[in-house]
């Protein structure tokens, strides 16, 4: 039987504003109740903007021991198809991939087969809180069944509420051509950017700590070090720890004064 929803919006409403300050904290709040509510694995807030082709991922929970990596671009490459194009072009309206896509043509389309690679998952539902060309959307993954019309009941539910707290929380909706407070340019200043916090987390991984460790010496989760980690090798074109900590050395992001990252 379906949760009521009412209880599942105080229960959000209590969640956020008894959460850290930190937007990304308080993402996490949203997330997790909906990984609960809808018996999901993963979960992302997500800002999309077609017109720079500019994808970030603004908080989230991913499998443990797994790291966004990559998932900007896989994000990017399907602005246009049949789940983000709709939202892209300002249908608020949640739905699934395989509604979306049809449900054979989700099973065979390979969309789906990169989820199962990336995120151990192969359905998807979609709860746009900004639509449009600058949209902003949670999106939530679980491996088996699609999501059933009871939850998506419950996302147009609590949409109102979550578009509401996106507003009070100031989900970001400006031009990505702006750098983030405290961006470091990287090399000559032409090269991506680095915010201050991944600098940071680069310099700590580039003597060789795990990011356990990174966690405690920076001061927040291992699960915000992860997501930092996946920005790092977005920005830098990599995949890895060592290739990270190459690239950084190569830009002058960091000093060549660090020890072994194996």
């Amino acid at each position: 039987m379906a949760r009521d929803p009412y209880a599942v919006v105080v229960e959000m409403v209590t969640a956020v504003s008894h959460a850290p300050q930190r937007l990304e904290d308080r993402v996490d709040v949203i997330v997790d109740i909906l990984i609960a509510e809808l018996g999901a694995t993963i979960g992302l807030l997500i800002r999309a903007d077609t017109t720079h082709l500019d994808v970030q991922v603004i908080g989230g929970r991913l499998h443990q021991g797994r790291e966004p990596v990559g998932v900007r671009e896989q994000i990017r490459d399907r602005l246009d198809d049949p789940l983000l194009g709709p939202i892209t072009r300002g249908d608020l309206a949640p739905t699934t991939a395989a509604r979306a896509h049809g449900g054979r043509a989700w099973q065979r389309s390979a969309a789906r087969a990169s989820c199962m690679i990336t995120f151990g998952i192969d359905q998807i539902a979609t709860l746009p809180v900004h639509a449009g060309a600058d949209a902003v959307l949670f999106v939530v993954g679980r491996a088996g069944p699609d999501f059933t019309d009871d939850d998506l009941a419950l996302l147009r539910a609590v949409q109102p509420v979550v578009a509401g707290l996106g507003l009070l929380l100031r989900f970001p909706l400006s031009e990505p051509s702006a750098e983030p407070a405290g961006a470091v340019p990287t090399g000559d200043g032409t090269g991506p950017s680095l915010t201050e916090r991944e600098v940071e987390v680069l310099e700590l991984l580039s003597h060789g700590y795990k990011a356990a460790v990174i966690a405690r010496k920076a001061g927040c989760s291992t699960r915000t070090v992860h997501r930092h980690l996946g920005h790092i090798y977005d920005k830098l074109g990599v995949s890895d720890r060592l290739s990270a900590v190459n690239q950084a050395h190569q830009l002058g992001v960091i000093a060549y004064d660090t020890v072994d990252v194996s």
